[in-house]
């Protein structure tokens, strides 16, 4: 039977609440932060490979091909690869390896920090009228080095099967993506739809999916956790969640996206300014330390927003599935 649902978390609660158990679990901002930037620099090695091969093979510069980032060079590689059958395979053998080797370790890593997270947010729902103080930050951090590995142990094959299914959800997507992209010319020769039309449509159905499995995945790591069940109940669970309570997690969601699309328009701009920056006689020394400085801060900060939404969601979802166990309570700011 479906639970009686007590009323739900404000929006502005809800977002509070996941600010401040983030904010008292600091260091796991730094565990996620380390964590995908490990990710990060494993996926850019067989790119590396890829364009020493190309070098190699084809006698161009490296340079030239890493001047617009790692991912233009990705995508300029497959190519010249092409008509090198052998150097091609090899070279997507890497990126497998690595792109789905990296997640499953990389989420086993995430899985115990939601765990921590939970755990925390789970004490925080018993305050009530509680000033968020300094004090009331230490008495909320749950974050230790053993309860993280513990976490990690509990949950790590579980973990590692959500992200192999998130993997094959990408696969299909980007599959179904290059299928109607690359049919498209038979398809527009004989109706009236244009090239470019057909491309916008494939590529917005396409991002609008990532964004739903990335949504649903979320809280199936959230549920996951927060009721230490099996993945396909998890499933189940954020299926009722949604259909049920959706009005809410979309309004997380959507707020959080703001904040996000905020957050990637001044992280823009400050890369503008960085770049200016250069160009100044004596001030384009500091460059290179000025842009590692800002490339720590600016992944820090979207770390933080994403634990931040995480807990939000957990604390929607434990008051839905355990009414009885969650009394609302509003969270007042005070200057410690």
């Amino acid at each position: 039977m479906p639970a009686v649902m007590s009323h739900a978390l404000p929006l502005r609660v809800a977002l509070t609440r996941g600010a401040v158990v983030a904010a008292a679990n600091w260091p796991l901002i730094l565990v996620e932060f380390v964590v995908e930037s490990v990710y990060k620099a494993a996926l850019a090695i067989p790119i590396l490979g890829g364009i020493f091969m190309v070098a190699v093979l084809h006698g161009e510069d490296i340079g030239a091909i890493l001047d617009d980032g790692l991912l233009s060079a990705a995508q300029q590689l497959v190519g010249p690869l092409a008509n090198a059958p052998v150097a091609l395979v090899a070279f997507l053998a890497a990126m497998s390896v690595a792109g789905v080797g990296g997640a499953v370790v990389m989420f086993v890593v995430k899985g115990g920090t939601l765990g921590v997270l939970a755990q925390s947010e789970a004490v925080a729902a018993d305050l009530s009228r509680r000033q968020v103080t300094m004090g009331l930050l230490r008495e909320l951090r749950g974050y230790s080095l053993p309860r993280l590995w513990t976490s990690m142990n509990k949950f790590q094959r579980r973990s590692a099967v959500l992200a192999l299914w998130l993997g094959l959800a990408y696969i299909v997507i980007g599959s179904l993506y290059l299928l109607s992209v690359g049919y498209g010319f038979r398809w527009i020769g004989a109706t009236a739809w244009s090239w470019p039309l057909l491309v916008l449509l494939a590529t917005s159905t396409a991002t609008i999916a990532v964004i739903a499995v990335n949504l649903f995945f979320d809280l199936a790591r959230v549920v996951m956790i927060a009721e230490d069940c099996s993945v396909l109940d998890a499933v189940r669970r954020v299926r009722r969640f949604l259909l049920e309570d959706a009005r809410h997690v979309l309004g997380i969601f959507g707020a959080m996206g703001g904040v996000l699309l905020l957050a990637t328009a001044a992280s823009l701009t400050a890369t503008a300014a960085l770049a200016l920056v250069a160009w100044v006689p004596l001030l384009g020394l500091l460059f290179v330390p000025l842009q590692i400085a800002f490339w720590i801060v600016r992944g820090l900060i979207f770390q933080y927003m994403s634990l931040a939404t995480l807990c939000a969601y957990q604390s929607q979802y434990r008051r839905f599935s355990q009414p009885a166990a969650t009394v609302p309570f509003p969270l007042r700011v005070h200057q410690a």
